[in-house]
C-alpha cells in the first residue's frame, strides 16, 4: 500500500480499536466503584451523583461504539487494505465514533478529563473518593410512615384541587357576567354619543336642567345606560308655550347632538327628531309638549350659542 493508504488504514485502526478500548476503560473506572462496594456490603448503592439510569446511558453508548468498529470499521478496513477507499463511508464512521465519545464524556467525571480523574483516584483512599448513598436504612425504617403521609398529602392535595377548580367555575361564571353587564352597558339605543362624566350626580341634574322628579328613572336609563325608557319630562315654563332652553342645554352637556348639528353631520330638522324622541316639556299652563322642539327655536338657540362662543 502506498503511504496514503497506510496512513488512512491507521487512522482507520485507531477509530476502530483505540475508541472502544478508551470508552471501555472510562466504562469500567464508573463502574468499579459499584461493584467493589456490592461485592463488600452486598447492597447495591451508586456513589456521588450516579445512578442507574446514568450508566446505562454511558454503556449503550460505548455498545454503539463497539458496535460501529465491529460491523462497520472492519469492513472499512478490509476495503482500504484491498485499496478500495470510501471516503463518504469513513467520514460518517469517524463523525458517529467522535459523536459517541462526546456524548460519553458529557456524563462522565472530569468530562474530557481522564488524566485529572485518574490522578483525583491515585490521590485519595478509596472511602475519600466516593460517598455512596448508604441511606437506605434509614429509609426503610420510615418507608410505611412516609407512604401513610403520602396518601393523606394525596386527599389533602385532591381536595384543594377540586376546590381549585371549583373556584375556577365560579370565577369563569363571574368574568361571563362582567363581560355581558360590560356589553349591556356598551349598547346604545341611541344614534347619537352619549358624553362620559363620572362626577354625574342624578339629582343635581334634575334640579339644574330642570327635570320632573317622575323622569328620574328615565333620566338614569339615558345617561348610565344609553337606553330609552321613556321620555324626559322637562318642566321649567315660560311666557309662551314651553322653555326649550334647559332642553337644548342639556343636549349640549350630555351629547354630541348639538355639536353634530353645528358641523353640519345632521341637519336641523334631523336634531328636532332626535331630540324629541326622547324628551316632553311642561308649559305654564301644565300642558305637556310631546315635541317641544321645531326648527324655530333650534335655530334660534344655535344662533345664541354661536354669539356666545363668538364672544
Amino acid at each position: 500500500m502506498t503511504d496514503f493508504y497506510i496512513a488512512t488504514y491507521i487512522l482507520m485502526v485507531t477509530f476502530t480499536i483505540l475508541v472502544p478500548f478508551y470508552l471501555a476503560g472510562r466504562l469500567w473506572f464508573a463502574f468499579s466503584p459499584f461493584a467493589i462496594n456490592y461485592y463488600s456490603k452486598e447492597r447495591a448503592n451508586w456513589y456521588n451523583d450516579w445512578n442507574t439510569q446514568r450508566f446505562l446511558i454511558v454503556l449503550n453508548l460505548f455498545l454503539v461504539s463497539l458496535s460501529l468498529s465491529f460491523f462497520w470499521g472492519g469492513k472499512i478496513l478490509e476495503d482500504i487494505h484491498a485499496e478500495k477507499i470510501d471516503f463518504t463511508q469513513i467520514l460518517f464512521y469517524i463523525i458517529l465514533q467522535i459523536l459517541a465519545v462526546i456524548l460519553f464524556e458529557v456524563k462522565m467525571e472530569h468530562p474530557f478529563k481522564p488524566i485529572q480523574a485518574f490522578k483525583k483516584f491515585k490521590k485519595n483512599s478509596y472511602s475519600e473518593r466516593f460517598e455512596f448513598r448508604e441511606k437506605q436504612d434509614a429509609a426503610d425504617k420510615i418507608e410505611h410512615h412516609s407512604n401513610e403521609l403520602k396518601r393523606e398529602f394525596l386527599k389533602v392535595g385532591t381536595k384543594i384541587s377540586n376546590e381549585l377548580n371549583n373556584q375556577q367555575i365560579i370565577l369563569s361564571e363571574t368574568n361571563e357576567l362582567a363581560k355581558h353587564n360590560n356589553n349591556i352597558l356598551q349598547e346604545s339605543d341611541f344614534a347619537f354619543e352619549i358624553k362620559k362624566n363620572p362626577n354625574m350626580v342624578i339629582d343635581d341634574i334634575l334640579r339644574d336642567y330642570f327635570i320632573s322628579k317622575d323622569s328620574e328613572r328615565d333620566l338614569s336609563d339615558f345617561l348610565l345606560r344609553k337606553k330609552n325608557s321613556g321620555k324626559i319630562l322637562f318642566t321649567k315654563p315660560a311666557r309662551n308655550g314651553v322653555s326649550v332652553q334647559p332642553i337644548l342645554d342639556f343636549f349640549s352637556t350630555f351629547t354630541n347632538v348639538m355639536e353634530s348639528c353645528k358641523s353640519g353631520t345632521i341637519t336641523q330638522a334631523e336634531t328636532c327628531k332626535i331630540i324629541n324622541a326622547v324628551t316632553s316639556a311642561k308649559d305654564r299652563l301644565g300642558n305637556i309638549a310631546e315635541e317641544p322642539i321645531n326648527s324655530r327655536n333650534l335655530s334660534k338657540y344655535l344662533s345664541n350659542s354661536d354669539v356666545q362662543d363668538d364672544i
